[in-house]
């Protein structure tokens, strides 16, 4: 079997190392040296059976990789939730809703009032009132109190049936002096109504008027009457009772 043509011969022994490295390139790399086709090396079919290896052995990577991936998904849900699940709680708070006065109008004449609560990550709702702007709810939310303690959130909505529902204003309430007097308060012999501190209402805050922290047959108190924000009018008469995590 003759593979070599007559223009090319191997190279002596004593020929450059330079010559012999260009015979073996010519041979075995570019063949150049085949005259007869059937006897070409075939490289592309090779490749294309390297690529195809390639693949398959990719797509066995790739499901591990997408394993791999989705075990790290689930790692971090997993993870997300004990964050969520260890969360400290210093006690809980009692969010009585109990009226709305002169609140925005969200339909044609009227709006479908209800109040969300949140804090962290809780929150709580309360019934829609129908076809009022001055609802009257007279409702028990209750939530647990995280620490650091956050800020209570306070949003009014009109309830729609088939769109978003609407805003009808928000409050933000700082509920950590409820909280300190609760503390300070809760080994207490008091039974006798007791104001304990006073905050004052302004033009430019969300009180609608003076705010108080009371002792009420044993129970540290606050009634709120907040001014909505972020809508054109309206306010929420609200009463929150802490309850330490001690007691």
């Amino acid at each position: 079997m003759k593979l070599l043509s007559e223009n090319y011969k191997k190279p002596r022994q004593d020929f450059a190392t330079e010559d012999r490295a260009i015979f073996i390139r010519k041979k075995y790399e570019l063949q150049q040296f085949v005259t007869n086709p059937q006897f070409a090396c075939p490289l592309h079919k090779h490749g294309a059976e390297k690529r195809h290896n390639q693949q398959h052995s990719g797509s066995k990577h790739g499901t591990f990789r997408n394993s791999w991936r989705k075990k790290e998904s689930e790692n971090k849900g997993v993870k997300k939730m004990m964050d969520v699940g260890m969360v400290e709680f210093v006690g809980l708070i009692k969010v009585d809703i109990i009226r709305g006065t002169d609140l925005a109008v969200r339909d044609v004449m009227s709006s479908d009032p209800y109040v969300m609560i949140i804090l962290g990550h809780q929150s709580m709702k309360t019934k829609v009132i129908k076809n009022t702007l001055n609802p009257i709810w007279n409702e028990r939310l209750m939530l647990s109190i995280p620490d650091p303690v956050p800020p209570l959130k306070v949003l009014v909505f009109d309830k729609d049936t088939f769109t978003s529902d609407d805003r009808m204003g928000e409050a933000e309430v700082d509920i950590q002096p409820l909280i300190s007097a609760a503390r300070e308060y809760q080994s207490s012999i008091i039974t006798e109504s007791t104001q304990i501190c006073t905050f004052l209402a302004s033009e430019n805050s969300i009180l609608a008027k003076d705010s108080i922290i009371s002792i009420v047959d044993g129970k540290v108190e606050q009634e709120i009457a907040l001014r909505l924000q972020n809508v054109e009018h309206g306010e929420l008469e609200i009463k929150l009772e802490c309850v330490p995590l001690s007691q």
